[in-house]
This record gives structure tokens, C-alpha cells and sequence, in this order.
């Protein structure tokens, strides 16, 4: 079901978030202002990037700032001590280093995300897949540089334990590896979920107008300063510099974006994209430089973003629009330029 919570405008005054595709803002409305409020920033490193969190609320005690900070912190290390692959004691990672098709206890928040994971490979058909690491680390955008492009040898022998079927959830709250060498990584779907957790803490402890960014995925609720509706910039996919590309208003919602411009490679003159198409196990070729995906649950929103961006242009567009998600696909042009290709859904809240 589409998100219709937002709006789309055209003025450009933003606050840059260094550490992401997004840039939070919130200028510009005609809502009646709400005296006595202020803004509350919270913000530091997480996940291998950072997060920044604002909150709108009547004065704040130093022990109720002392209290969101703590809120936040540990929705966060949850998150990451659970689905980390850089921790070794993750349980992500103990399910990785597991050889054996036998089950494997989960919590439940691994089971929550991994069963996401699954629904949204399956409707995809495996344009977004958690097994897909040893194919990114083949290519060079693993911990080792590429040496040479990978033989087709060796990525037929990687193939062999990729693919997001081989991974099978079991009751009561198991996962369990068809393949023993199976490994699964949840970077594309868990920073949304940490995203999700944090803005519903907010929402428990009574914070009901809060915008929370987590490696640029962003989730909103309530209003921003003094009324006014939270305001997200979607960044141009431009390597070596930050620019907006348009303006969204989001009310009670979250938006996911996904691009293939600050992480590639070059080999013997060809560039390289880190967007691994699982199902071929090579990096996209196709001219899709960002999608941007508005939804109710950022940790799918996030998902969604990645897998289209795998798709490339066309198939994206038609899985999209089929499927009735509010996406904007930026398209790179021969020049440099970008085109905006936007689905029905995204046109109709632009409209409104």
C-alpha cells in the first residue's frame, strides 16, 4: 500500500546531513506556530556511519535529554549488537560462521528483519538478496581491493551458496542455511529497522514530533519547529559534492535512498559500480543513478531502494508501478545530467 503522508515543494533551504543521501530540514509552512517549543539535536556515530535525531518538545531537563540520549543509544546498540557483520559476536555473525544446515536460535528482531528480507526477495525475484556478500567482496567492495576481475569460474563457484531461498525462517524463532556456506548480510535493510525502533521509542516515551536519520535512511512523526512540517531534501547523485535534487515534505513517514555514485571501483580503465546484481553475479551497468522510496516502515522502504536500484531503469519503473510505491528514479544522462522518473504513486502525492 503506498505512503500518502507527504508532500512534495520546491523551496531549497535545507540543513546538510553530511553522512547520507538525504538532507533534513525543516523550513517552510504555513501551519500555525506552537510557542514554547524547542529543538532537541541528538547525533553521533553508528553502524559505520552516523545518526542525527531532533526532537520537538516543551523545555527539556537535562535528565529528560539524558533520558531520549539513552533511549536512542540503546535502540541503536540493540540493532547493531544483533545484525552486525564487523562484530564477531553479533548474532548475525555467530549465524554466519555456523557450517551446518541445522537451525540456529534467533531474537526475535533478527527473525523480525530477516523475515522482511525474505518477503521482499521473493516479490523482487532476488534483485534484493542478504546472501549477496561474497559476490561484493569478489568484485573488490569487501575488505580485500580487486586484484583482477573474477573468472566466470569463480563466480559460478561464489553463486552456488548466494541466494536468498537458501535461507530458510523456522518456528519458534529459528533460521536455518540450506547451503552450509551461506552468509547473510543485513547493511541494506537494517539501518532502516534501527531507524523504525528509534522512532517508535520516541513515540513510547511521549516525544510524538521527532525526525530520526540513520546513514541517510529518515523517518519522521508530528511536526518540526514551531509547527512547520518536516522538510527532507533528496540529494543529486553527484560525486564529489552535495546539491539538492528536490524538496520532500514528510508527515509521519519514511524515506529510503539508494545510489551508485560514491562507491566504485576502476580496473583497467572500467569503473565498477558496488551494486552487485545478485542474480548475475556482476556489478549494474545500467544508467539508474539514485531511487528514493517513500513508505510507512523505513526498514522496507530501505530494502526497496536497494532492490530497485539492482533492477536498473525500466525493470524498476514497471516492478514500482505494479506494485503501487511512491519512487522517484533519478536517471543519468549522456552529459552528466539527471532525469526524474517518478511512479504514478509519486506523482499523485506530488499533485496533492
Amino acid at each position: 500500500m503506498p505512503f500518502r503522508g507527504f508532500f512534495i515543494g520546491s523551496r531549497t533551504r535545507a540543513l546538510a546531513i553530511a553522512n547520507g543521501f538525504l538532507i533534513a530540514a525543516f523550513v517552510g509552512c504555513t501551519s500555525t506556530p506552537i510557542p514554547m517549543e524547542t529543538e532537541y539535536l541528538f547525533q553521533g556515530p553508528t553502524m559505520g556511519t552516523a545518526y542525527r535525531v531532533k526532537v520537538v518538545s516543551p523545555h527539556l531537563s537535562d535528565a529528560g535529554k539524558s533520558r531520549i540520549d539513552q533511549a536512542i543509544q540503546r535502540e541503536l546498540d540493540n540493532v547493531n549488537a544483533k545484525m552486525s557483520t564487523y562484530q564477531s559476536d553479533s548474532e548475525i555473525s555467530r549465524f554466519n560462521r555456523q557450517r551446518t544446515t541445522e537451525p540456529f536460535p534467533l531474537s526475535v528482531d533478527v527473525i523480525e528483519v530477516l523475515s522482511e528480507a525474505q518477503r521482499i526477495s521473493e516479490a523482487t525475484e532476488g534483485a534484493f538478496d542478504i546472501t549477496v556478500g561474497p559476490l561484493v567482496d569478489a568484485w573488490g567492495f569487501g575488505p580485500v581491493k580487486l586484484d583482477r576481475i573474477p573468472s566466470e569460474s569463480r563466480l559460478a563457484e561464489l553463486h552456488q551458496s548466494v541466494g536468498w531461498e537458501k535461507i530458510e525462517i523456522g518456528a519458534p524463532a529459528t533460521a536455518r542455511k540450506s547451503h552450509p556456506a551461506t552468509q547473510a548480510d543485513l547493511s541494506a535493510i537494517a539501518k532502516g529497522y534501527a531507524v523504525d525502533r528509534v522512532s517508535q521509542t520516541l513515540a513510547d516515551l511521549d516525544y510524538g514530533n521527532h525526525m530520526v536519520e540513520v546513514g541517510g535512511e529518515v523517518r519522521t512523526a508530528g511536526h518540526g519547529l514551531t509547527g512547520k512540517t518536516w522538510r527532507i531534501a533528496i540529494e543529486q547523485p553527484i560525486l564529489g559534492r552535495r546539491a539538492q535534487q528536490r524538496i520532500v515534505r514528510l508527515n509521519d513517514g519514511a524515506m529510503a535512498t539508494s545510489g551508485d555514485y560514491r562507491n566504485l571501483i576502476e580496473k583497467d580503465g572500467v569503473r565498477y559500480s558496488h551494486t552487485i546484481d545478485p542474480r548475475s553475479a556482476r556489478p549494474v551497468t545500467h544508467r539508474l543513478a539514485s531511487v528514493t522510496v517513500i513508505h510507512l516502515s523505513c526498514m522496507t522502504a530501505d530494502a526497496y531502494a536497494t532492490a530497485l536500484m539492482v533492477m536498473g531503469e525500466d525493470e524498476a519503473f514497471r516492478f514500482a508501478t505494479a506494485h503501487d510505491l511512491a519512487v522517484m528514479l533519478l536517471v543519468r544522462g549522456e552529459e552528466g545530467d539527471f532525469t526524474e522518473r517518478c511512479t504514478p504513486a509519486f506523482e499523485a502525492l506530488r499533485r496533492s
